[in-house]
Protein backbone atom coordinates (compact mmCIF):
# COMPACT_ATOMS: atom_id res chain seq x y z
CA UNK A 1 0.00 0.00 0.00
CA UNK A 2 2.97 2.51 -0.09
CA UNK A 3 3.68 2.49 -2.94
CA UNK A 4 0.23 4.40 -3.78
CA UNK A 5 1.08 7.54 -1.89
CA UNK A 6 4.11 8.01 -3.92
CA UNK A 7 2.48 7.42 -7.15
CA UNK A 8 -0.37 9.78 -6.04
CA UNK A 9 2.82 12.67 -4.93
CA UNK A 10 3.78 12.28 -8.67
CA UNK A 11 0.63 13.20 -9.98
CA UNK A 12 0.10 15.86 -7.04
CA UNK A 13 2.55 17.49 -8.32
CA UNK A 14 1.59 17.42 -11.53
CA UNK A 15 -2.17 18.19 -10.72
CA UNK A 16 -3.21 18.90 -7.13
CA UNK A 17 -6.81 18.93 -7.64
CA UNK A 18 -6.50 15.25 -9.14
CA UNK A 19 -3.95 14.06 -6.24
CA UNK A 20 -6.08 15.36 -3.00
CA UNK A 21 -9.00 13.72 -5.12
CA UNK A 22 -7.30 10.24 -5.06
CA UNK A 23 -4.94 10.43 -1.51
CA UNK A 24 -9.07 10.89 0.07
CA UNK A 25 -9.71 8.01 -2.45
CA UNK A 26 -6.69 5.79 -1.20
CA UNK A 27 -7.32 6.56 2.61
CA UNK A 28 -10.41 5.23 2.07
CA UNK A 29 -8.88 1.91 1.19
CA UNK A 30 -6.45 1.84 3.52
CA UNK A 31 -8.26 3.53 6.56
CA UNK A 32 -7.05 1.21 9.03
CA UNK A 33 -3.77 2.05 9.17
CA UNK A 34 -4.53 5.71 8.20
CA UNK A 35 -6.51 5.86 11.27
CA UNK A 36 -3.57 4.35 13.65
CA UNK A 37 -0.57 5.91 12.47
CA UNK A 38 -1.95 9.04 9.72
CA UNK A 39 1.99 9.79 8.77
CA UNK A 40 3.30 6.05 8.98
CA UNK A 41 0.39 5.92 6.16
CA UNK A 42 1.17 8.87 4.26
CA UNK A 43 4.94 9.00 4.68
CA UNK A 44 6.16 7.89 1.08
CA UNK A 45 3.77 10.81 -0.27
CA UNK A 46 6.47 13.66 0.92
CA UNK A 47 9.88 12.27 -0.19
CA UNK A 48 9.37 13.94 -3.89
CA UNK A 49 8.10 17.31 -2.89
CA UNK A 50 10.19 17.52 -0.39
CA UNK A 51 12.94 16.69 -2.66
CA UNK A 52 11.75 19.03 -5.08
CA UNK A 53 11.89 21.71 -2.85
CA UNK A 54 15.51 21.13 -2.07
CA UNK A 55 17.08 20.87 -5.52
CA UNK A 56 14.87 23.06 -7.97
CA UNK A 57 14.77 26.54 -7.17
CA UNK A 58 12.56 27.31 -9.95
CA UNK A 59 9.87 29.26 -9.11
CA UNK A 60 7.61 27.08 -11.46
CA UNK A 61 9.12 23.77 -9.71
CA UNK A 62 8.40 25.43 -6.17
CA UNK A 63 4.60 26.03 -6.48
CA UNK A 64 4.21 22.79 -7.86
CA UNK A 65 6.09 21.44 -5.11
CA UNK A 66 4.50 23.74 -2.38
CA UNK A 67 1.37 22.93 -3.53
CA UNK A 68 1.55 18.74 -3.49
CA UNK A 69 3.32 19.44 0.20
CA UNK A 70 0.39 21.10 1.51
CA UNK A 71 -2.33 21.22 -0.65
CA UNK A 72 -2.75 17.43 -0.87
CA UNK A 73 -0.55 15.65 1.60
CA UNK A 74 -0.76 18.33 4.93
CA UNK A 75 -4.69 18.67 4.15
CA UNK A 76 -5.00 15.10 4.17
CA UNK A 77 -3.15 14.61 7.54
CA UNK A 78 -5.08 17.40 9.12
CA UNK A 79 -8.18 15.46 7.88
CA UNK A 80 -7.46 11.94 9.21
CA UNK A 81 -5.80 13.31 12.35
CA UNK A 82 -9.59 15.18 12.85
CA UNK A 83 -11.27 11.57 12.11
CA UNK A 84 -8.41 10.03 14.83
CA UNK A 85 -9.95 11.97 17.18
CA UNK A 86 -13.28 11.02 16.81
CA UNK A 87 -14.40 14.28 15.23
CA UNK A 88 -17.61 14.37 12.92
CA UNK A 89 -16.47 13.71 9.53
CA UNK A 90 -17.98 17.26 8.58
CA UNK A 91 -15.49 18.97 11.28
CA UNK A 92 -12.76 17.20 9.79
CA UNK A 93 -13.56 18.05 6.14
CA UNK A 94 -14.28 21.69 7.68
CA UNK A 95 -10.83 21.59 9.45
CA UNK A 96 -9.27 20.34 5.90
CA UNK A 97 -11.04 23.37 4.46
CA UNK A 98 -9.30 25.90 6.79
CA UNK A 99 -5.73 24.13 5.79
CA UNK A 100 -6.84 24.73 2.22
CA UNK A 101 -7.65 28.54 2.86
CA UNK A 102 -4.88 28.81 5.55
CA UNK A 103 -2.09 27.52 2.53
CA UNK A 104 -3.92 29.67 0.04
CA UNK A 105 -2.96 33.01 1.89
CA UNK A 106 0.54 31.36 2.38
CA UNK A 107 0.72 30.49 -1.48
CA UNK A 108 -0.75 33.91 -2.62
CA UNK A 109 2.34 35.73 -0.38
CA UNK A 110 5.21 33.77 -1.56
CA UNK A 111 3.90 32.90 -5.56
CA UNK A 112 1.47 35.99 -6.34
CA UNK A 113 3.88 37.63 -8.15
CA UNK A 114 5.00 35.36 -10.34
CA UNK A 115 1.61 34.21 -10.53
CA UNK A 116 0.52 37.09 -12.22
CA UNK A 117 3.81 36.82 -14.57
CA UNK A 118 2.98 33.19 -15.48
CA UNK A 119 -0.70 34.56 -16.37
CA UNK A 120 0.11 37.59 -18.62
CA UNK A 121 2.86 35.56 -20.03
CA UNK A 122 0.22 33.10 -21.28
CA UNK A 123 -1.94 36.26 -22.49
CA UNK A 124 1.02 37.28 -24.56
CA UNK A 125 1.30 33.99 -26.45
CA UNK A 126 -2.88 33.78 -27.05
CA UNK A 127 -2.64 37.39 -28.30
CA UNK A 128 -0.10 36.52 -30.96
CA UNK A 129 -1.64 32.90 -31.60
CA UNK A 130 -5.51 33.70 -31.68
CA UNK A 131 -5.51 37.64 -32.02
CA UNK A 132 -9.29 37.45 -33.19
CA UNK A 133 -10.12 35.63 -29.63
CA UNK A 134 -8.17 38.65 -26.81
CA UNK A 135 -10.07 41.58 -29.17
CA UNK A 136 -13.24 40.37 -27.90
CA UNK A 137 -14.81 43.14 -26.17
CA UNK A 138 -16.17 40.65 -23.53
CA UNK A 139 -12.93 38.95 -22.87
CA UNK A 140 -10.92 42.18 -23.12
CA UNK A 141 -12.97 43.33 -19.80
CA UNK A 142 -12.95 40.57 -18.26
CA UNK A 143 -9.54 39.71 -18.42
CA UNK A 144 -8.05 42.07 -15.55
CA UNK A 145 -10.75 40.82 -13.18
CA UNK A 146 -9.63 36.98 -13.81
CA UNK A 147 -6.18 38.44 -13.07
CA UNK A 148 -6.91 40.00 -10.10
CA UNK A 149 -9.53 36.66 -8.67
CA UNK A 150 -6.22 34.35 -9.31
CA UNK A 151 -5.98 33.33 -5.37
CA UNK A 152 -9.57 32.59 -4.96
CA UNK A 153 -9.90 30.74 -8.17
CA UNK A 154 -7.63 28.16 -7.13
CA UNK A 155 -8.35 28.06 -3.42
CA UNK A 156 -12.05 27.38 -5.19
CA UNK A 157 -11.29 24.57 -7.31
CA UNK A 158 -8.92 22.49 -5.01
CA UNK A 159 -11.47 22.99 -2.20
CA UNK A 160 -13.67 21.41 -4.44
CA UNK A 161 -11.26 18.62 -5.51
CA UNK A 162 -11.80 18.15 -1.74
CA UNK A 163 -15.04 18.11 -1.64
CA UNK A 164 -14.70 15.40 -4.95
CA UNK A 165 -12.35 13.46 -2.42
CA UNK A 166 -14.29 13.20 0.55
CA UNK A 167 -17.74 11.93 -1.59
CA UNK A 168 -15.29 9.52 -3.03
CA UNK A 169 -13.96 8.86 0.55
CA UNK A 170 -17.76 8.05 1.60
CA UNK A 171 -18.20 6.42 -1.35
CA UNK A 172 -15.83 3.95 -1.02
CA UNK A 173 -16.54 3.13 2.82
CA UNK A 174 -19.94 2.90 1.65
CA UNK A 175 -21.08 5.68 3.82
CA UNK A 176 -24.97 7.04 3.85
CA UNK A 177 -25.84 10.45 2.62
CA UNK A 178 -22.30 11.86 2.57
CA UNK A 179 -23.85 15.10 1.05
CA UNK A 180 -27.39 15.39 2.89
CA UNK A 181 -25.88 14.66 6.43
CA UNK A 182 -22.77 17.24 5.87
CA UNK A 183 -23.79 20.06 8.64
CA UNK A 184 -20.96 23.02 9.12
CA UNK A 185 -20.96 25.14 12.72
CA UNK A 186 -22.32 28.79 12.65
CA UNK A 187 -18.88 29.63 13.85
CA UNK A 188 -17.75 29.40 11.03
CA UNK A 189 -20.04 32.16 9.53
CA UNK A 190 -18.18 34.84 12.17
CA UNK A 191 -14.99 33.64 10.64
CA UNK A 192 -16.18 35.80 7.12
CA UNK A 193 -17.97 38.80 9.35
CA UNK A 194 -14.37 39.11 11.19
CA UNK A 195 -12.74 39.80 7.38
CA UNK A 196 -15.40 42.32 6.28
CA UNK A 197 -13.22 45.60 7.77
CA UNK A 198 -10.81 45.09 4.47
CA UNK A 199 -13.71 46.20 2.30
CA UNK A 200 -13.40 49.82 4.00
CA UNK A 201 -10.29 50.05 2.20
CA UNK A 202 -9.06 50.68 -1.13
CA UNK A 203 -5.45 49.10 -0.61
CA UNK A 204 -7.14 45.77 0.90
CA UNK A 205 -10.47 46.03 -0.97
CA UNK A 206 -9.35 43.06 -3.57
CA UNK A 207 -7.75 41.03 -0.58
CA UNK A 208 -10.92 41.00 0.67
CA UNK A 209 -12.91 40.05 -2.93
CA UNK A 210 -10.28 37.47 -2.46
CA UNK A 211 -10.59 35.77 0.96
CA UNK A 212 -14.68 35.96 0.37
CA UNK A 213 -14.82 34.14 -2.36
CA UNK A 214 -12.55 31.33 -1.20
CA UNK A 215 -14.47 31.21 2.20
CA UNK A 216 -17.63 31.19 0.46
CA UNK A 217 -17.16 27.44 -0.15
CA UNK A 218 -18.32 26.22 2.99
CA UNK A 219 -21.46 27.87 2.80
CA UNK A 220 -22.16 27.12 -0.63
CA UNK A 221 -21.50 23.42 -0.14
CA UNK A 222 -24.17 23.83 2.80
CA UNK A 223 -26.47 25.23 0.68
CA UNK A 224 -25.84 22.38 -1.97
CA UNK A 225 -26.62 20.07 0.93
CA UNK A 226 -29.57 21.58 1.75
CA UNK A 227 -31.36 22.03 -1.32
CA UNK A 228 -30.50 18.19 -2.04
CA UNK A 229 -32.15 16.84 1.19
CA UNK A 230 -35.57 19.36 0.13
CA UNK A 231 -35.38 17.79 -3.34
CA UNK A 232 -34.71 14.23 -2.47
CA UNK A 233 -38.32 14.34 -0.63
CA UNK A 234 -39.67 15.32 -3.94
CA UNK A 235 -37.91 13.44 -6.42
CA UNK A 236 -37.07 9.90 -5.60
CA UNK A 237 -35.51 9.43 -9.13
CA UNK A 238 -31.77 10.11 -8.77
CA UNK A 239 -31.46 11.01 -12.73
CA UNK A 240 -34.49 13.71 -12.34
CA UNK A 241 -32.66 15.30 -8.60
CA UNK A 242 -29.59 14.96 -10.29
CA UNK A 243 -30.41 17.17 -13.43
CA UNK A 244 -32.40 19.58 -11.16
CA UNK A 245 -29.14 19.90 -8.80
CA UNK A 246 -27.09 20.47 -11.89
CA UNK A 247 -29.02 23.77 -13.07
CA UNK A 248 -29.85 25.00 -9.40
CA UNK A 249 -25.34 24.97 -9.06
CA UNK A 250 -24.98 26.67 -13.04
CA UNK A 251 -27.34 29.07 -12.26
CA UNK A 252 -27.87 29.75 -8.70
CA UNK A 253 -24.51 29.22 -6.99
CA UNK A 254 -25.07 32.74 -4.89
CA UNK A 255 -28.39 32.09 -3.83
CA UNK A 256 -26.95 28.38 -2.79
CA UNK A 257 -24.40 30.47 -0.63
CA UNK A 258 -26.89 32.40 1.27
CA UNK A 259 -28.56 29.38 1.88
CA UNK A 260 -25.77 28.04 3.17
CA UNK A 261 -24.85 30.75 5.27
CA UNK A 262 -28.30 31.02 6.60
CA UNK A 263 -28.90 27.25 7.63
CA UNK A 264 -25.34 27.64 9.37
CA UNK A 265 -25.93 30.28 11.98
CA UNK A 266 -29.64 29.13 12.21
CA UNK A 267 -28.60 25.36 12.34
CA UNK A 268 -32.37 24.04 12.52
CA UNK A 269 -32.23 22.05 9.62
CA UNK A 270 -34.18 18.43 10.07
CA UNK A 271 -32.57 15.65 8.49
CA UNK A 272 -34.00 13.10 6.25
CA UNK A 273 -35.70 10.24 7.62
CA UNK A 274 -33.47 7.43 8.02
CA UNK A 275 -30.42 9.43 7.63
CA UNK A 276 -27.27 9.54 9.82
CA UNK A 277 -25.96 12.74 11.52
CA UNK A 278 -21.93 12.77 9.94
Amino acid sequence: MYLYPLIISALAVMNPFLGLILMLGYCAKALGICLSNPVRALMMFFPLPIAMLMLDRNPGSQIMAFDALFAVGIVSLIFLYKLKQNASFSDAFLYAVITLLGYGALRTWLFGAYQEQVFTQGLETIRTQFPSMVQNVMLQGTLPIWKALLPAVWVVTQSMGLYLGYLLFGKLLKLPSQISTLRFPGLYNMLIIAILPLYLFEQTKMLFINALLAMCVVPFIQGTTVVSQRLSLVFANKIVHGVFMAIIILYAHILLVLMGFADMWLNKRNEIPGGITA
